[in-house]
């Protein structure tokens, strides 16, 4: 026999169709299949066929049942004092089909496997018809169910247009959207699938459209502007920026290629020749700086995309970067794994573990990954993935031969044909052809040296009046080589020009914007923008990303020779500081977006600096995730060059940024970096501070004893200073680190200290957080009288102050506690309020965390449906934010 729910009712015996009676008897079979092989009693049928039953509703129902004992025979069974129950064998539901294909869909993916997954999941989607209620008479509860059932088809639909996004399936993911945001458009979930499917496959304008579409339908029907994942879509795409991890999982990193790449067809087509399929494809591109091995492996990479469209990741090593240490392996793992849709808080910390995950995430997908500038081989075997489906580029100045199975390239300087192709690219054709002769002696003097040969026939074609000739002429006074024509087109530039490109040497970090250089140099961000443009025209800085701008490393290290030369040392530390200024007030600004509640202090900024500022939290933290490189080489960099003020506030500033995204590696190095700072002015209260915040990185990365020494010795630093409102985040943080060793008596004792002091300060907001906290120690022991006690005083508290997000957290902890007390309705109306306090901060893990807890309330108060469905939401917010907890909740549904 076959049963049929996923659409108009149906069942079939040998293929023969059924003649299932009526509306209401219908309505009563889609319950028994519902609950197949269950008891369903004769109150649940009641309340599935009728919305106003009649007197004697049973009656009826025996009615249906014997009806459809006609049909279905003994299948259909009597459980005296339990109601009905329908025997279906395995195979016969086409929901338990469903069920299965998703079940089988959800481990694919879990073994990374996403060609598998989505075909899982179509197959699953294929055996739904249509809408199950068209032809029924449904009740309250039958409504339910079917309201219940679409959540999961909805579910499936979220997870399959997830697999076809990383295998790059647009057109069917676009289709499938925009039928399903058609007839549910409140649900933000499809509309940022079908945003981001747009946008991938060039389609922005109708990506933006699409969430003017959806944030219509959300305001007009529910009155709420649409959710912060929606809103940072839209951010990200209006400003044609890749996602930051918490918007999706960026697979597609490569840098722009260049329009004026010329040569090198014998190199392209030897990068371009398919590899063998039984290993990772590796190739090394060797050359001396500036001979163009960047630029070739970015247009390889470029050509390859079709061969290997899942996954495209890029970074660069700086493994000749005379301003940077080459890039830590370990740093780049967490970067990619982040881009690979891995949560900060589930990155590993070692190496090895985290190298061993990157494989694992990479297995089976046609990934093609760029490395540049590498030191050395042990740089790279890290990053080198291990399935037969994968490619790998690498630039190096040096040759690669440890790494085993490596296809290494040589790229030598030009050719004369192919330096005077570049010439006549850039400068034009006519001009070439009118003197071949000077063009070849143009080439030669460059040295045939890519870069070179760029900037001299840049400044060939800024200037018509100029014949090669005259080129030519310049370039023999200035020099042979790079050096030559760097030289010549440094000297060329007005005055402002070159005063920006020679203190570029002074920015820290990958890449300036217009805004940290205008700091730099003292100028406003639309002057810089106008300079920065001229002197990317020019070929002296180069561009990967829209807005931001960036110096060849020979450049860069010209651009320092001439500021070390042209600006005396007072104009250079001036500059330094006006960027590092830049950087600390404009973190400062998205630490009030990020944290409003909590209180810095930080030195006042030159008068020529203009930080930026944030409208809202989400375009604070998209600012931090596209500068966090800049803003960690600051804090160094200010260490190294004796500002251990501005040091140790753009680290405190970048505290809440780091521990939001589990950054923990950058925030142990910077708050140790800083830490040292201090130290050696004798700062004694920036070293408590310091302290403080290196021990709570320390904690989240359960190094405890180190965590509790930084503690400790904060403490007896503030003490020492006879600073109260400093022992007070010592003595809570020391607290929690006892706790989590188990030491309740000495982080109870802690907390008692630190509300002490919070009262005698009159902090109200930190007494609400000690009071918080003693609470919780007293309903983890079972205590839940005096927790309950704690909890409402710290709820009192919170009227006085607006911070949100810690006022749900209490009011989900109370009604945690009223659970424990047996009191369900009060369980209920607490949490009610935590979750929608969460939703309106759009906090994912509140929320995932609220429905969790409303679901125990509610099944404790025997509202079993109303659990589920809190248990269904919960899981598939934990499962958007990768939380392992999900597998927790899912539990509770069987």
């Amino acid at each position: 026999m076959e049963f049929l729910l996923l659409g108009s009712l149906a069942a079939r015996r040998t293929g023969t169709q059924l003649e299932l009676g009526g509306p209401r008897q219908r309505a009563v079979l889609t319950m028994l299949l519902l609950h197949a092989n269950q008891a369903v009693s004769v109150a649940q049928l009641t309340e599935a066929v009728w919305d106003s039953p009649p007197v004697s509703p049973e009656s009826n129902l025996r009615t249906y049942v014997a009806g459809l004992r006609k049909v279905l025979g003994d299948r259909l069974i009597t459980r005296p004092g339990h109601g009905y129950q329908l025997v279906v064998e395995p195979g016969e539901l086409d929901l338990d089909a469903f069920d299965e294909l998703v079940r089988q869909g959800e481990e694919a993916l879990a073994e990374a496997d996403v060609e598998a997954a989505a075909e899982l999941f179509a197959q699953a989607l294929a055996r739904w018809r249509g809408t199950p209620t068209a032809e029924l008479s449904a009740g309250p509860l039958l409504r339910a169910e079917f309201t219940r059932l679409q959540e999961r088809r909805l579910a499936a639909v979220e997870r399959y247009a997830k697999a076809a996004l990383e295998l790059g399936r647009f057109d069917d993911v676009i289709d499938r959207l925009r039928r399903e945001t058609g007839q549910h458009p409140l649900r933000e979930e499809l509309w940022a699938q079908l945003m981001l499917a747009l946008d991938r496959s060039g389609r922005r304008g109708e990506a933006l459209e699409a969430f003017a579409a959806a944030r219509k339908h959300i305001v007009e029907q529910i009155g709420v502007e649409p959710g912060a994942r929606l809103r940072q879509l839209q951010q990200v795409i209006l400003e044609s920026r890749t996602p930051s991890p918490a918007a999706l999982n960026a697979h597609r990193q490569l840098p722009m290629d260049i329009a004026e790449f010329t040569g090198r067809e014998a190199e392209l087509r030897r990068l371009c020749e398919p590899g063998p399929q039984t290993t990772v494809v590796i190739s090394a591109i060797e050359g001396m700086a500036g001979v163009g091995k960047t630029k070739l492996a970015v247009r390889a990479a470029h050509q390859l995309v079709p061969r290997y469209p899942d996954v495209q990741l890029w970074a660069d090593l700086h493994g000749f970067d005379p301003d940077e240490l080459p890039s830590d392996p370990a740093a780049v793992l967490e970067s990619f794994l982040r881009l690979l849709g891995v949560p900060g808080g589930q990155i590993p910390e070692s190496l090895e573990a985290r190298a061993a995950l990157y494989r694992d995430r990479l297995a089976g997908k046609r990934a093609l990954v760029l490395v540049d500038n590498a030191a050395g081989e042990d740089q790279v075997r890290p990053l080198l993935p291990g399935s037969a489906s994968c490619l790998v580029l690498i630039t190096s100045r040096r040759t690669l031969l440890k790494l085993d199975g490596v296809k290494s390239l040589f790229l030598d300087v030009f050719t004369p044909g192919e330096a005077v192709a570049l010439l006549s690219r850039i400068a034009g054709d006519d001009r070439v052809h009118a003197d071949r002769e000077a063009a070849e002696r143009v080439a030669e003097l460059c040295g045939h040296l890519p870069i070179a040969v760029a900037l001299a026939a840049k400044r060939l074609a800024r200037r018509p009046q100029w014949t090669l000739r005259d080129l030519v002429a310049q370039l023999e006074r200035g020099g042979v080589g790079a050096r030559g024509v760097f030289d010549l087109s440094y000297q060329a530039l007005p005055d402002n020009q070159r005063r920006l490109f020679r203190l570029l040497g002074l920015h820290p970090g990958e890449d300036v914007t217009a805004e940290s250089a205008a700091a730099l140099a003292g100028l406003t961000a639309y002057e810089t923008e106008d300079l920065l443009e001229t002197l990317l025209d020019e070929h002296l800085l180069q561009q990967h990303t829209p807005g931001r701008y960036g110096l060849h490393d020979l450049l860069r290290a010209y651009a320092v020779e001439q500021v070390m030369a042209a600006e005396p040392p007072p104009a250079r530390d001036l500059a330094r500081r006006r960027v590092l200024d830049w950087y600390v007030h404009t973190s400062w600004h998205a630490e009030l977006q990020l944290n409003p509640v909590r209180k810095l202090e930080i030195g006042a900024a030159d008068p020529a600096v203009h930080p930026r500022t944030f409208e809202d939290r989400d375009t604070a933290l998209l600012w931090c995730d596209t500068e966090r490189a800049n803003l960690v080489a600051a804090i160094r960099d200010a260490a190294e060059h004796g500002l251990p003020q501005q040091c140790c506030s753009l680290a405190q500033c970048l505290w809440d940024f780091f521990n939001l995204r589990k950054h923990w590696a950058d925030w142990i190095d910077t708050h140790s970096v800083a830490l040292a700072a201090a130290r050696s002015v004798g700062d004694r209260s920036a070293e408590g501070r310091m302290l403080i915040t290196l021990g709570i990185g320390l904690r989240e990365v359960r190094r405890h004893d180190e965590a509790i020494e930084c503690y400790q010795q904060a403490l007896a630093i503030f003490r020492a200073l006879g600073d109260k409102s400093r022992q007070l985040p010592a003595l809570n943080n020391l607290g929690i680190a006892y706790m989590v060793q188990g030491r309740i008596d000495d982080g109870l004792a802690c907390y008692e200290q630190s509300a002490e002091i919070a009262r005698e300060l009159g902090d109200v907001h930190s007494e609400a957080v000690l009071v918080n906290n003693i609470g919780l120690v007293h309903a983890d022991a079972g205590r839940f009288g005096i927790a309950l006690e704690r909890y409402l005083r710290a709820l009192e508290l919170r009227q006085e102050i607006k911070d949100p997000y810690s006022e749900a957290i209490l009011l989900n902890n109370i009604g945690e506690v009223h659970r424990g007390l047996l009191d369900f309705p009060e369980a209920v109306s607490y949490i009610d309020r935590a979750l929608e306090t969460f939703r309106a901060i759009g906090d994912l893990y509140g929320q995932a965390e609220a429905l969790d807890n409303l679901g125990l309330a509610l099944d404790g108060l025997g509202d079993r449906r109303g659990a589920e469905k809190c248990w269904l939401e919960s899981v598939t917010l934990f499962e958007e934010l990768g939380e392992p907890r999900a597998d927790e909740v899912r539990e509770r549904l069987t």
